[in-house]
Order: structure tokens, then sequence, then C-alpha cells
């Protein structure tokens, strides 16, 4: 097995597939309310361990990033990319949380929350969701553009 620094390449195609696809799998569970329990179940299945990857990927890119030759450019690169990175896991942190405190509400009051309400809630989780996504589009480009443009590869220069 390769050491935890080299893992960072491996590692982080897994959470950006998984938090990429929860929120699409959401959606369709709106859309086919037959099959919504289902569905949403699986989404947040794909949600959880979609943050827990990126976790592990913000943890092998600071093995990673111990290796990297530090010229200023890849400094500043690197910094773009964990800053990001970052960010990137707070929002999908976020989102998991709000999506089990409305779980945990409709437990809690033992019914559903009014339609419109719980559509309104949906919405604004998309529209979380949506920024979610954009910011895992940013990091990964970010960390593609060090190993293709800067010549990074595995934390090697």
């Amino acid at each position: 097995m390769p050491p935890f620094n080299h893992l960072h390449p491996a590692i982080v195609h897994f959470p950006i597939a998984l938090l990429a696809t929860a929120p699409l799998l959401f959606l369709l569970g709106a859309l086919w309310p037959s099959q919504r329990r289902g569905i949403h179940a699986v989404a947040l299945l794909l949600l959880v361990l979609g943050l827990l990857g990126g976790l592990l990927a913000l943890a092998t890119g600071d093995a990673a990033e111990n290796l990297a030759h530090r010229t200023p450019e890849l400094r500043l690169a690197l910094n773009a990319h964990e800053l990001s990175a970052q960010w990137t896991m707070a929002i999908f942190g976020l989102l998991t949380v709000a999506w089990f405190v409305r779980l945990g509400v409709s437990r809690f009051l033992h019914r559903e929350l009014p339609p419109r309400l719980a559509r309104a809630l949906f919405l604004l989780w998309l529209l979380g969701s949506g920024l979610g996504v954009a910011a895992l589009l940013r990091t990964g480009h970010l960390g593609g553009h060090m190993v293709h443009d800067l010549h990074t590869h595995g934390g090697e220069p």
C-alpha cells in the first residue's frame, strides 16, 4: 500500500463523485414521489460517504502538501486549493446536518412538515447543494491545475 501522503490523488475522485451525485438523487426523489423514501435514503448515504471521503481527502492532501517542492506559485496554488476544499467540506457538512435536522424534526413532531414549508426548505437545500457542487468543482479544478499545469504528481514536483 502506498504511503498515506501518496493516497490523495487516488482518494479525491470518490468524494467528488459521491458529493456531486447526492443532490441529483435528492432531486430525483422529489420528482418521483412513489420512490422518494428509498431514493432519499440512498442519497443521504452518498452524502455522508462523500463527506467522510472528503475529510479523508483533506487529511491525505495535508500529508501530500508536506512533500511538495515549495515554489511561490505552488504555495499560492496549494493555499487556494486547500481553502476551497475546506469551504467545500463546510458546505456539504452543513447540508448533511440540515438534512438530518429535517428528518429529526419530522420524527419529533410525529408528522411531516406542512407541504409549503417542506417545499421551501427543500428548494433552499437544493440551492445550497448547488453552491456546494460549484465549490467542489472549483476545488477539483484547482487540484487539476496543480497536477497538470504546475506538474505536481502525488506531492512531488
